[in-house]
């Protein structure tokens, strides 16, 4: 006779990777324009972070990059008789929108963190500001989360048996289920418009706030097992 008997276990784990994204936004009349000020901004924002933290441009990994020319409509009043039966409309450029998406890995570090925040809030065509904080290798959570799930499922095959007045064998057949592992996430849309000056230094107190205060959550991970026993009289 088997039986067949699902293992779960599951634990919440502190981040140890965070995953720092940057989203540009400019529009303009013509795309040259929209163009040109958008990189400009992107290159703006980018060598300030460089010139006051210890980061590279290099570490800014683009993801994706586009110009669109978005439009509406317009309804048009009728000039002639004829124009009444008519539906009127004209399409009307709203202009070129610039986008430019990024993103930064490093350890986890909240003191890291706080100054991009701070710089980022400083800048005046701040970009949105996307955070993840996250598990360098979440696979090896998982593995470590096997042998609990195991031990769940032999726990609850023991238990069948034992009520059936048989005997618990081998464990014949193991399948396992691969959930995807979670994130803590926390997004801002930063667009204060403070003029770039000073270092670094002078925003000290805002950076130690942000590191005291910031404590991200742990991120719960899961493993589930379907096993298949064997049991004996």
């Amino acid at each position: 006779m088997q039986i067949f008997v699902k293992g779960q276990a599951e634990r919440e784990f502190a981040p140890d990777q965070i995953i720092a994204s940057v989203s540009f936004s400019t529009h303009a009349d013509s795309y040259d324009e929209a163009l040109k000020q958008g990189v400009q901004n992107v290159k703006d924002y980018l060598q300030f972070v460089v010139d006051n933290t210890d980061f590279q441009i290099s570490d800014f990994k683009t993801a994706s990059y586009n110009i669109r020319e978005e439009f509406h409509t317009n309804r048009l009043d009728p000039k002639t008789e004829a124009d009444l039966e008519k539906n009127l409309t004209k399409r009307v450029s709203d202009g070129f929108f610039f986008s430019q998406y990024a993103a930064v890995e490093f350890d986890f570090n909240k003191e890291r963190l706080a100054k991009l925040l701070v710089l980022t809030s400083k800048n005046p065509n701040a970009p949105r500001f996307h955070i993840n904080f996250t598990l360098k290798d979440p696979k090896a959570c998982e593995r470590e989360l096997l042998a609990d799930a195991y031990n769940d499922a032999k726990i609850k095959a023991e238990a069948l048996v034992a009520a059936a007045g048989k005997h618990l064998r081998d464990c014949v057949r193991v399948d396992i289920d691969m959930p995807p592992h979670h994130e803590a996430v926390y997004e801002g849309a930063m667009m204060r418009k403070t003029a770039m000056r000073g270092s670094i230094n002078d925003y000290d107190e805002e950076i130690r706030n942000i590191d005291e205060t910031f404590q991200p959550d742990d991120i719960p991970i899961s493993k589930t097992i379907n096993c298949i026993w064997e049991t004996s009289d």
